[in-house]
């Protein structure tokens, strides 16, 4: 099988064979942005026509993913993505087999567990700065409490938006990378909040939202405040602790799960964590990185 082009995607050499031209384009754009650190680790991904090890003999779990469920089988530090995408964590590395049909969400599962191993944790979080600035704000929340919309107002007002919903955060040194390369937003929201971006869209994605391109997509800053919709203004500290962790999903390894509670541990002593409301949320990310100017 002939060899594909690398990519660096945060500290990893994502390095592949067997695949199509056009999945290895779109994995590239996804997910190639490095970290501006030292690359340190591998990941391999290899084509084929199904899995190299068989599914187990059990019955899968259902992982929720946009428009709907896949099966999810795992053994160990191994998993099955559906019947055609297995991840393998080792002393190696993190090697990703797919087959033909491998749908997105099982790639996009796939590469966060390839970087949990990493010891990277993933945030589902807007993650907010000023030009100038190399400190950044998270806002988080359940799904629907007003993040991407906190980010479109805030996009409007001059910000600078590093990740509308999928970033990654270094725990040790609380370096924060986007991986979003576009802000989405309903037109209507646009024109109400935004008009001025409503001539950069560059297209609709598949629910009908615009697609504004980021200013910094694949930008860098030192994250030390997340913003939670829903949480106390001054939470305790099983609060912070709950709340940072369901920023940043589930792990599906046991490897994942302890580097995961490592760098939630790790990340805690350096991040503020504060609650806010749809009414002050703009106010607090504008007083934060206010605060941090000076």
């Amino acid at each position: 099988m002939t060899d594909l082009p690398p990519f660096t995607s945060l500290d990893a050499r994502v390095e592949g064979c067997g695949l199509d031209a056009g999945t290895w384009h779109e994995l590239r754009v996804r997910w190639g942005h490095p970290a501006g650190v030292p690359v340190r680790r591998v990941v391999r991904i290899v084509g084929g026509s199904r899995s190299p090890a068989p599914v187990p003999d059990q019955p899968p779990a259902a992982l929720p993913v946009p428009g709907g469920t896949l099966p999810l089988w795992t053994r160990g530090d191994q998993v099955w993505l559906g019947e055609h995408l297995h991840l393998e964590v080792s002393g190696e590395g993190v090697t990703l087999t797919g087959g033909p049909g491998v749908p997105e969400a099982a790639w996009v599962l796939a590469f966060v567990e390839a970087h949990r191993a990493g010891g990277w944790l993933p945030l589902h979080t807007a993650v907010l700065t000023r030009k100038g600035l190399e400190r950044a704000v998270a806002v988080t929340g359940a799904s629907g409490a007003g993040k991407s919309t906190a980010a479109l107002r805030l996009a409007g007002a001059g910000l600078t938006i590093l990740a509308e919903d999928q970033a990654w955060v270094q725990p040790a040194s609380g370096l924060t990378l986007g991986l979003d390369t576009h802000l989405r937003a309903f037109e209507d929201s646009v024109r109400r909040f935004a008009p001025q971006l409503l001539g950069q869209a560059a297209g609709r994605d598949a629910h009908g939202k615009l697609q504004l391109p980021l200013t910094a997509a694949g930008g860098r800053a030192t994250l030390d405040t997340l913003l939670v919709f829903g949480l106390p203004p001054q939470p305790g500290a099983a609060q912070r602790v709950r709340a940072v962790w369901e920023a940043t999903g589930v792990p599906l390894t046991p490897s994942g799960r302890r580097l995961a509670a490592a760098g939630v541990e790790a990340l805690l002593p350096r991040l503020t964590v504060r609650g806010v409301t749809r009414e002050d949320v703009l106010a607090a990310v504008q007083g934060r990185l206010v605060d941090q100017v000076g």
